[in-house]
């Protein structure tokens, strides 16, 4: 018989190994233990293509297809070894399966897990020859657990005395099923039930059936549905299956008009995320191995949540790294209005960096309603403050912010500064070019400079050709940097004129690299 290819399950079980091992020397949070786990999730592909795949597990190793897998990777060994010890013969490895799925793997390995937990997620554990039921989290919420084959009750105890101590008493995590549901081991080893799907599934499932649903009477049934296996959804504590479905009764929302299907909807929403998962979500958007898709629901589903999420969300965005804030910021424009009231209690605290983040995330709300109180914040005696209450009204936009931005532009911090050419040029009123002008010619900051040929560009006056073409040429006194003049460029690609497309054209083939790179691409 040819032996098979395990080339994607070698790698996939390479980068187990190594997370096991690391997992028993550092915290979750480590830094090795985070890329360990990113390295799972690109070797994950590979596995998943293969469909469900099943290992069994001997005291030396686990064995597929007659083959034995990583015979000389002694993490893989050990893992094995430690889940033989505790009775476990088989692991069924799904579609789906993630990183954290995998930590509860390594939890039932060295006891700190149950075999049916639910933080196994699209892993299920098959016991020995006496109890080989699927051992899976979905499974170990609707029916209770067999007691494992190594300590059966010594002697035989009649049903009606379920409380006596010689027998082993199992505690549910969610309440008991209904009797209908208890079935003998006989029986529920060898039924096989197609029908029943992972409560995710279910859960996407019932969404799409809900934004497809055209009548209340299916859009009710839908929900009915959704709240009958919201438990069994939060079970699976997989922050990115419930973020995916609050984010889509959040969609759900904008085609429903009627009340009470409104409410129901927001019902379900705030059962599955209470506050202990809202914090994850929040926490989640921010970390750096979160897949795009993943990435996209939590967005989705805190801003939707932006009543109570606004709060964790500013705290969140202080401490991450800047490569990672700008998930917090989409999270805020998906929250709108919903976000505004916690976010202006923020406002009043006497911590500048909390307040400079309330009002960054007022701006992107998009509410008008918050311009007068960003106004006002742009005289906070903090300059950090100052800087966000301008950039929270550039991204307001309107006419009406032009002239509070204005004075703002002789601030003594560069920040303000440039913070302030953004907002002004947002607010679109070509009458402010002039002062935009008048500023250049006493600004000595390249980087504020930079901002004001690009927001005199921006508004488009009649005079506007004349100056950035000035900003654009070599030398000047003070000679202008190839910075200054780059800016000038973008200034002059917003221009619908044929003049600044000559200049660009011009520019195009510069002997300055960066004057160079800037027309070129000005004129893609």
């Amino acid at each position: 018989m040819m032996a098979i290819d395990t080339g994607a399950v070698d790698r996939a079980l390479g980068a187990i190994g190594t997370t096991f091992r690391l997992t028993r020397l550092y915290p979750p949070s480590h830094p090795a233990v985070l890329e360990a786990m990113r390295q799972i999730s690109a070797s994950s592909g590979g596995l998943a293509s293969l469909g469900t795949v099943e290992w069994k597990i001997g005291a030396t190793g686990l064995v597929w297809h007659g083959q034995h897998l990583l015979p000389r990777n002694t993490q893989v060994a050990e893992l094995a070894g430690l889940l033989f010890a505790r009775g476990i013969r088989s692991i069924q490895v799904n579609p789906g399966v993630t990183p954290e799925h995998w930590l509860g793997l390594f939890g039932v390995a060295v006891g700190n897990v149950s075999p049916d937990d639910a933080v196994l997620g699209r892993i299920a554990l098959h016991l020995g020859r006496r109890a080989s039921q699927r051992l899976s989290a979905s499974r170990a919420l609707g029916e209770v657990p067999l007691p494992p084959p190594q300590a059966p009750p010594p002697e035989p105890t009649p049903p009606e005395s379920p409380a006596s101590p010689s027998e082993p008493v199992f505690i549910a995590a969610t309440p008991p099923p209904p009797p209908a549901e208890a079935v003998s081991p006989a029986r529920s080893s060898s039924v096989f039930r197609p029908n029943v799907l992972p409560a995710d599934v279910e859960a996407r499932r019932a969404v799409t059936a809900l934004l497809a649903a055209s009548s209340p009477d299916e859009q009710r049934a839908n929900i009915d549905k959704l709240r009958q296996i919201t438990p069994d959804v939060i079970a699976l504590r997989d922050i990115g299956a419930v973020a995916e479905v609050v984010a889509g009764l959040d969609r759900s929302l904008g085609k429903i008009q009627d009340p009470d299907i409104q409410e129901a909807i927001g019902e379900v929403a705030g059962a599955l995320a209470d506050e202990a998962i809202v914090e994850r979500m929040v926490a989640r958007l921010g970390e750096l191995r979160v897949p795009p898709a993943e990435r996209a629901h939590l967005v989705n589903a805190v801003g939707a949540l932006g009543a109570v999420s606004a709060v964790l969300v500013v705290d969140a965005y202080l401490h991450a790294a800047p490569e990672l804030r700008e998930a917090y910021r989409a999270a805020m424009r998906a929250a709108g209005e919903r976000a505004i009231e916690p976010l202006q209690s923020q406002v009043a605290s006497k911590v500048p960096e909390v307040v400079a983040a309330a009002a960054e995330f007022l701006g992107l709300s998009g509410d008008p309603h918050v311009a007068e109180q960003l106004i006002t914040l742009t005289r906070h005696a903090d300059e950090r403050v100052r800087e966000a209450a301008l950039l929270g009204l550039a991204e307001l936009g309107g006419r009406e912010i032009s002239r509070p931005a204005m004075p703002a532009l002789k601030d003594e911090s560069v920040l303000v500064r440039t913070a302030a050419a953004r907002a002004v040029a947002a607010a679109g009123d070509v009458g402010a070019t002039t002062v935009l002008v008048r500023r250049l010619e006493q600004e000595k900051d390249e980087g504020v400079l930079a901002a004001l040929l690009k927001a005199i560009g921006h508004l488009g006056a009649t005079e506007a050709l004349e100056v950035l073409a000035k900003f654009a040429e070599p030398g000047g006194k003070p000679r202008r940097t190839p910075f200054v003049r780059a800016a000038a460029i973008e200034g002059l690609a917003q221009l619908d004129r044929v003049e600044a497309k000559a200049l660009l054209e011009l520019y195009a083939r510069d002997k300055e690299p960066t004057v160079k790179r800037a027309a070129e691409a000005s004129l893609r």
